[in-house]
């Protein structure tokens, strides 16, 4: 398949060429970053590590993605492939790294993947369990079978979306993603007035600019260990860039909406952390941000 024409057999399938636009492949790209799952994933564990550097440490960790993401926007633009860093280091090197970047990113998506969807099924009985009122039904996450069931059917009906087609894929996820960046932009609005009001739990903080101050970390281990949680949650930008056959301009299209991507997704990250901070605090007892049970 080729940028100036698809198959028949793939054009059934709403894979034609100009299927998806710069915003579109900016939606399919946050769509895979997934920043309510990132942060409900990283932000207890960040503090646990970094205290109130979190939001630092989310700067520091887009740095190294934003280099990367002009890397990838100019090999895009001389040499677009959905093969992405696949098909980019056989060319710049030999078939032997080439074949390790593949079988890596596709080790670390089944990876990845897997564990999405098992904590996906937990909050989902969580929600079920709060919605019936029934304790016996919001447990049924922790259930191996009913978690590994459950999960399979998730994975099935991703899969007949995917099917369908970029076109269909895209339609989708313009509600998933438009809805969970409403919500966060909520959560971070009240969590925010509340703290600056005072209407915060005991243990909310007032605001702080050395919050963003990276060099504050107590020490090299613990800003290590931060970083790599921070990296982690910006996992699933270069979306786009595999979807380039598939997009308007494709030499152009896919490197830019990474970019855009991940100004979007950092935004969105500084401030649901700082309004997180200001709201629940960093300690280690109740809802403070470093209580091991959170």
């Amino acid at each position: 398949m080729t940028t100036d024409a698809a198959p028949p057999d793939l054009k059934n399938k709403g894979l034609s060429t100009g299927a998806v636009g710069l915003i579109g492949s900016v939606v399919l790209s946050v769509s895979s970053v997934a920043p309510v799952y990132a942060l409900t994933a990283t932000l207890g564990p960040t503090v646990g590590e970094v205290g109130l550097q979190m939001p630092a440490v989310f700067l520091a960790g887009f740095l190294p993605m934003l280099l990367v993401a002009y890397a990838y926007r100019e090999l895009n633009r001389v040499a677009p492939d959905c093969g992405t860093s696949f098909t980019w280091t056989v060319k710049a090197f030999n078939p032997y790294i080439g074949w390790m970047c593949g079988w890596g990113a596709v080790l670390a998506t089944i990876i990845v993947l897997s564990n999405l969807a098992g904590v996906a099924v937990s909050f989902f009985y969580l929600l079920l369990g709060e919605i019936t009122g029934s304790a016996q039904v919001a447990t049924l996450g922790e259930n191996a079978m009913a978690n590994v069931v459950t999960c399979l059917a998730f994975v099935a009906v991703a899969t007949a979306i995917s099917y369908r087609g970029v076109t269909t894929t895209t339609r989708l996820q313009y509600v998933l993603v438009g809805f969970q960046m409403v919500v966060l932009a909520v959560f971070a609005a009240l969590a925010i007035g509340k703290a600056v009001t005072g209407q915060a739990a005991a243990t909310s903080l007032p605001f702080d600019l050395a919050w963003l101050d990276p060099t504050a970390v107590g020490s090299l281990s613990a800003f290590t260990a931060g970083l790599s949680l921070s990296i982690f949650i910006y996992w699933g930008w270069d979306t786009s860039l595999t979807v380039n056959e598939e997009t308007v301009g494709s030499s152009r299209t896919p490197g830019r909406a990474a970019l855009l991507t991940m100004v979007v997704v950092v935004s969105t990250y500084l401030v649901v952390a700082i309004a997180a901070q200001m709201y629940a605090g960093v300690g280690t007892a109740g809802i403070g941000l470093g209580n091991p049970d959170t």
